[in-house]
């Protein structure tokens, strides 16, 4: 991990302008979309099974190999060798996916375009949210540097006396856009995770010959009831301002 570090550390002073100044970013044209999906209230009793087991496999074998690797070598992750630190993390991303699978299980089309429509005003800093101002919303995916598409949305409650949910995700993802790179996307690390303090959102899946996009899952923080769900979308633009941030030198490269 350390040697995946430095690498990529390597790699961003090399194309950045000169030591000692920082050019302003450029920012990044964006198209934000609701995923094409049929309504789903559920799937079937054997499906949901299937799911659920597939879940709690994913969870176990990953929880068996934690265990015996800290074990093996302690308890601080970033000291591990990279093929150790590798595997692990290719459990952890199984795990999450099958997660994914089996809490995304209703779909509900009217909803996600909702999160679409929250999503774009947060980026916009409409309400609570702070302009991104990392981010140009476009309205077609040709003329985006990135793509943004809304696959789903869920939501909880803490307790079954309250009256509206208070714990809501968004599950989306980040690919490249018609105006974009798909050699320069294609350089990113594959291990990228959005991390920023009080941040509520994690990356599910990382770019696959299926599926060329990175899959991120946000969350409102939970305990508060009133637009649970925009604070989830406030979630997601932040860590989109943040994926922007993180990649950028990477991003602009041609």
């Amino acid at each position: 991990m350390k040697a995946r570090v430095l690498g990529l550390a390597g790699f961003l002073l090399a194309v950045a302008p000169c030591a000692g100044f920082a050019a302003p970013e450029k920012p990044m044209r964006v198209f934000v979309a609701a995923a094409q999906v049929e309504a789903r209230k559920d799937v079937d009793d054997a499906t949901r099974k299937a799911l659920k087991a597939k879940r709690d496999e994913a969870r176990e074998a990953r929880r068996d190999a934690e265990k015996q690797l800290k074990g093996e070598l302690g308890k601080k992750r970033d000291s591990w060798p990279p093929d150790k630190d590798d595997e692990l993390y290719r459990l952890e991303e199984a795990e999450a996916l099958a997660e994914a699978e089996y809490e995304y299980r209703k779909i509900d089309p009217k909803g996600i375009a909702d999160s679409v429509q929250d999503l774009k005003e947060s980026i916009q800093g409409k309400g609570v949210a702070g302009r991104k101002e990392r981010i140009i919303l476009v309205d077609s995916a040709a003329d985006a540097d990135l793509v943004v598409e809304v696959q789903a949305r869920r939501s909880g409650k803490t307790l079954p006396t309250q009256i509206k949910p208070d714990r809501c995700f968004v599950l989306f993802t980040v690919g490249v856009g018609g105006a974009g790179s798909a050699k320069s996307f294609a350089r990113l690390p594959a291990s990228y995770r959005p991390r920023k303090f009080g941040l509520w959102a994690w990356r599910i899946a990382s770019p696959n010959p299926v599926k060329p996009v990175f899959t991120f899952e946000s969350y409102n923080g939970g305990g508060e009831e009133f637009g649970c769900q925009g604070q989830a979308a406030n979630a997601a633009s932040a860590a989109i301002d943040k994926f922007i941030e993180d990649n950028h030198p990477i991003l602009m490269l041609r």
